[in-house]
């Protein structure tokens, strides 16, 4: 699992030894950040479990009685798999285990790991969980953004947000197919979309690494035109990539947040990638 930040690792531990801590809480941050492990951490500390391997091995294996983990099923359809959204028997099922009291610990736990993902009638059915908290029962929400949680599902959650530790690295594949695919045709990239949206990580994997080169274009354009001013020349094409970059983190925030088909996103994004 990815490491998290010190800072948060210091905050997690006083918030456990505090008296006051709430019973909901919303971890916010890209992937990579460390959420999850964070998670299993604070439900080490709350649970006196800290250091534990056994106790770790047993909640990251869903396998221990009071730790609920819920998260996306995956699914095939002729050959593809892709990622389900958190339906509200999975929650249901949660809200039941949670109903008993303990085995073995003190408290139980509730661990959502794509908070993002659950459909409406799944938000509003935790919702009612989160109104009426339980004192035996801790619930931790995972998410890349707070775009797609319900605010009544913020208001109810102490909000903890997730930096990003390093800065991400792009596939130097990624830099040639973006290359190309400005010079291509759109029936072209419509192929190309086709092909690479059948699997919904790597499509999101691909568009990341293109926001990244974008914006590295933008900033070299920038330094180089910083010493004698913005010349005329360099002004549109710094136009048109804010333009692009804008396009590409709504297409990405669209696949990865929502239940989006990423063919028809990428579509969208590949008429707008005209460069005349």
């Amino acid at each position: 699992m990815e490491p998290f930040s010190p800072k948060i690792k210091k905050y997690l531990d006083r918030l456990a030894d505090s008296p006051k801590k709430p019973n909901s809480f919303l971890f916010v941050g890209p992937e990579g950040t460390g959420k999850e492990e964070a998670a299993y951490y604070f439900i080490s500390k709350l649970a006196g479990k800290d250091g534990d391997a056994g106790f770790r091995k047993k909640i990251e294996e869903k396998i221990h009685p009071d730790v609920v983990v819920i998260e996306p099923e995956m699914e095939e359809k002729r050959g593809r798999k892709r990622e389900k959204e958190i339906g509200i028997s999975q929650v249901k099922d949660a809200r039941e285990r949670l109903k008993y009291f303990p085995y073995e610990l003190e408290k139980k736990f509730c661990v959502i790991k794509k908070t993002n993902r659950l459909t409406d009638e799944a938000a509003n059915f935790l919702l009612k969980s989160l109104e009426e908290p339980s004192a035996d029962a801790y619930f931790i929400l995972l998410s890349p953004g707070l775009d797609s949680v319900l605010p009544t599902i913020q208001s109810r959650c102490a909000t903890l947000r997730f930096p990003q530790i390093e800065l991400p690295k792009w596939n130097e594949e990624s830099r040639e197919e973006l290359r190309k695919i400005f010079a291509e045709e759109v029936y072209q990239r419509f192929e190309y979309v086709e092909e690479k949206s059948k699997d919904r990580n790597e499509i999101i994997s691909i568009l990341e690494d293109w926001e990244m080169l974008t914006g590295e274009s933008i900033r070299k354009i920038m330094s180089e035109s910083r010493s004698g001013g913005m010349e005329k020349k360099n002004r549109q094409p710094i136009q048109k990539l804010l333009l692009f970059l804008d396009n590409l983190r709504e297409t990405t925030k669209r696949i990865r947040e929502t239940n989006a088909n990423p063919r028809t996103a990428c579509e969208k994004l590949a008429l707008d990638m005209e460069w005349k």
